[in-house]
């Protein structure tokens, strides 16, 4: 008879120790499948699926890696016995052999028997068939067994045991198909986790075994004012799905009640998608990840409820469901006790369910999910720690990396700026901290026409930020100026510093380089200047007081509007926002912005000083 010992390849210190307790058993080794390297599309690949309502019934945690690893383990050496067409000894590697070990007798209870305990553990009650065997009820463990060609080709051939559960549990839901018996005094032992621990537990989140696939998505018809969102996310390697892409918005102007377009586009989307999938939902213009979807995912399976929703302070927009919303949170004492439904995530067939019944495009969304939750017809479960959502909160910061909520002492995954003027201010700020202004740094530089150098200067979602924080500001006419603008200085919006310090950093080498040996003071002015339709459309021709200018296009949605070198023939026309044209300012490069014809233009002027002390803002 062939013993084979499952071990786990980097699990060496077991194997040795195996051997070192079975010096006169001849044995083979079988590399373990490591459920660690093994996502849900590879098991999917492998011709695999797991039960996705599987709940350990004593220790109430989800599936884990590792118990996908050791079933699939198991499965191989059951194939293996098939292909051998012989009855396989199989042993863990934490099975110690005792005194009660004997092939003969092995051999003999085989020729009644195609399933043999020889290391187990009744998790109900046994019935004795004689002195040395017992019928097993609901047997636990398979530390060390014997199976037959017979009894593998009943457990392989089953389609249900392809949606994976702890091969522990499998095995008893097979007992009626199997000639199975164990041997009442154990054969093998098992070494005590102690000395080995597990492979198999959840010793944390990050041991569950993630059983789907995440779509994340939100609904933003306007996309310019999804950037946050959209930016952090590539920042977590992950792309969002636009659910209101060529979409005309229905859902009223979000500063009252309304959003239940967002509902109808979302029932929209999960209409064909699996059941057992996950759909993470994030409003379009207020919300930003500060985690990636992996981590979001193990948190998610930490949950027991399969739909879980942020919460928040305030009780919006039906006050008189708060003391409703509050019963259903009671004892968790933090300050969000009532649903947010700008974040939620969930199990697809429930979000199903959720959103079954109508809802018009203009009427409130969160008011509508209020009333489901609070039917209790549904597996919802409030985030009212920020164990992954924070909805708005003043106290909430960056702290080593993560977004912390002192209040709750948790790390957040995605954070919602919702309310007035105050909040936005905070989720501005916050986003800032995370995936602020920050320059590019070069010292390469292209030329396009005379003495006109292209640079690379700043990332697109950098533009829209930039023009996010001065939209707070008010923009105005400097009184005197002979070239009037509609302008706000950088140091308005508190990035005059970082400017100046990049400036001197990385763009004087590349004035140094071009224009030898002119060399660069310093910075004598930065600010924004904003054109529209019914105030500035265009600036006329003039020159600059700056040595060399810097000049940045923060956004392209708008048509004319282009700033024009007449003596260079050259125009930013198709320059990308974000780079910065640097030229010689005073003399030779006289420019223009033509007159505007539609949209709102915002471009970021940079004067270097023309002598030491030369500062004008």
């Amino acid at each position: 008879m062939k013993v084979v010992v499952i071990n786990l390849k980097d699990k060496e210190s077991r194997l040795n120790a195996f051997a070192s307790h079975h010096s006169e058993l001849q044995y083979e080794v079988f590399n373990a499948v490591d459920g660690r390297k093994i996502n849900y599309t590879k098991l999917q690949s492998l011709g695999f699926d797991v039960n996705h309502d599987w709940i350990d019934p004593i220790l109430n945690t989800p599936l884990t890696k590792g118990e996908v690893g050791c079933f699939l383990s198991h499965w191989e050496v059951w194939k293996k016995c098939i292909q051998m067409n012989e009855p396989v000894l199989i042993l863990e590697d934490d099975a110690r052999i005792n005194d009660k070990f004997s092939f003969d007798q092995i051999e003999k209870d085989l020729k009644t028997y195609n399933f043999l305990y020889l290391g187990w553990k009744e998790m109900e009650t046994s019935t004795p068939i004689d002195d040395l065997l017992s019928k097993p009820t609901y047997p636990y463990w398979l530390l060390a067994y014997v199976i037959t060609p017979e009894s593998a080709k009943v457990l392989v051939n089953d389609t249900i045991a392809k949606s994976i559960i702890p091969v522990d549990e499998y095995l008893p839901t097979k007992l009626n198909e199997l000639k199975v018996a164990g041997y009442s005094e154990n054969m093998f032992t098992p070494v005590s986790r102690n000395e080995f621990g597990s492979s198999t537990l959840l010793n944390s989140r990050y041991d569950a075994f993630i059983d789907f696939k995440i779509y994340p998505v939100t609904v933003a018809t306007d996309e310019k004012y999804s950037y946050r969102l959209i930016n952090s996310a590539k920042h977590q390697n992950t792309e969002i799905i636009n659910l209101g892409k060529g979409v005309k918005w229905e859902g009223g102007t979000m500063e009252g009640q309304g959003g239940g377009h967002k509902i109808n586009l979302v029932r929209e989307f999960i209409a064909d998608k699996k059941d057992s999938d996950v759909l993470l939902f994030l409003d379009g213009y207020d919300t930003f990840l500060t985690d990636s979807l992996e981590e979001i995912s193990y948190r998610f399976r930490g949950y027991s409820e399969r739909i879980i929703f942020s919460s928040e302070r305030f009780c919006w927009p039906d006050e008189r469901l708060s003391t409703e919303l509050r019963k259903r949170n009671e004892n968790q004492k933090t300050p969000y006790q009532y649903l947010n439904s700008g974040m939620y995530m969930g199990r697809i067939g429930d979000l199903k369910r959720l959103f079954s019944a109508p809802i018009s495009n203009d009427a409130d969304d969160q008011l509508y999910i209020q009333l489901q939750y609070l039917t209790g017809e549904h597996s919802m479960e409030l985030d009212v720690e920020g164990y992954t959502f924070t909805t708005h909160e003043p106290q909430a910061v960056k702290y080593k990396g993560q977004l912390y909520n002192p209040l709750t002492n948790c790390f957040s995954c995605a954070y919602h700026g919702n309310g007035g003027e105050s909040a936005k201010r905070k989720l501005g700020s916050l986003y800032n901290d995370f995936y602020g202004l920050t320059y590019i740094p070069t010292k390469r530089y292209e030329i396009l026409s005379d003495d006109i150098l292209l640079i690379d200067f700043m990332s697109e979602d950098m533009c829209q930020n930039m023009i996010s924080l001065a939209e707070k500001k008010q923009f105005n006419m400097m009184e005197g100026d002979k070239v009037p603008s509609q302008d706000l200085r950088l140091k308005e919006i508190g990035l005059w510093e970082g400017l100046r310090e990049h400036w001197m950093k990385s763009i004087y080498d590349v004035v140094w380089d071009y224009w030898n040996p002119c060399h660069l003071y310093g910075l004598r002015d930065a600010f924004i200047i904003k054109y529209e339709m019914d105030k500035q459309r265009e600036l006329r021709l003039h020159n600059d007081a700056s040595l060399v200018t810097g000049s940045v296009k923060l956004n392209d949605d708008y048509t004319g509007g282009v700033l024009e070198f007449p003596r260079q023939e050259f125009s930013n026309k198709d320059i990308p926002v974000g780079k910065c044209l640097l030229f010689p300012g005073q003399v030779t490069h006289a420019h223009t912005s033509t007159e505007l014809q539609s949209g709102i233009k915002y471009s970021l002027t940079i004067w270097s000083s023309r002598y030491e002390g030369d500062v004008n803002c």
